[in-house]
């Protein structure tokens, strides 16, 4: 899994060549900044940080946390109307697992399992609303999830799909022994391929 500061690294690269056409001094002066410090984050010799990468969306006009999306996951077959916006795909997650759970269906109901105001809840299924990762934690917690899986696009190709409350309640050698399987299978895939 990439980092996120080799995921901004490839995103500032990937934005100079196709909105600056490759020439770096233009997002530096965009940015009101030293060429030579645009070029110290492209090449990976200085972190680009949360401060700065905000300063490269506004000067580039992209949305807010743009810069932390890895974007190459979208050459995989994603379904187009779900957005990489970060609010937004929490939000569409939530809905659908709203709509994958019979006992959270409605937002009075994951109020009185989660504790969320429904104010905050129905906020944040509009994209109203810039939630907490402690939100994102205790609404998660109500499907028996977490909550950065709310920020997880649902193609993602690194995913898998199982019963994460019935994974959970697994005693720690049976975990063990999924994991140990899944790494398996891996290194068989591997050396297939070589």
């Amino acid at each position: 899994m990439k980092s996120i500061h080799e995921i901004r690294r490839q995103n500032l690269n990937d934005l100079i060549d196709r909105d600056f056409d490759g020439v770096q001094t233009r997002l530096a002066e965009r940015m009101d900044t030293q060429a030579n410090l645009v070029n110290r984050w492209a090449l990976g010799k200085k972190i680009i940080g949360d401060q700065v990468s905000r300063k490269i969306e506004v000067a580039s006009n992209k949305p807010r946390n743009w810069l932390d999306i890895d974007h190459t996951l979208h050459h995989v077959d994603f379904d187009p109307d779900v957005p990489s916006d970060i609010g937004k795909l929490a939000a569409a997650n939530l809905e659908s697992w709203m709509k994958d759970s019979r006992h959270l269906s409605s937002q009075g109901k994951l109020h009185n399992v989660s504790g969320i105001s429904q104010a905050t809840i129905n906020r944040m299924l509009k994209n109203e609303v810039s939630v907490s990762i402690s939100t994102l934690e205790t609404i998660a917690a109500a499907f028996g999830r977490r909550g950065y899986e709310l920020l997880i696009h649902p193609h993602d190709p690194a995913t898998i799909n199982y019963d994460r409350s019935r994974y959970a309640s697994l005693p720690a050698s049976e975990k063990d022994k999924i994991e140990s399987y899944i790494n398996f299978v891996i290194s068989q895939n591997g050396k297939n391929q070589q």
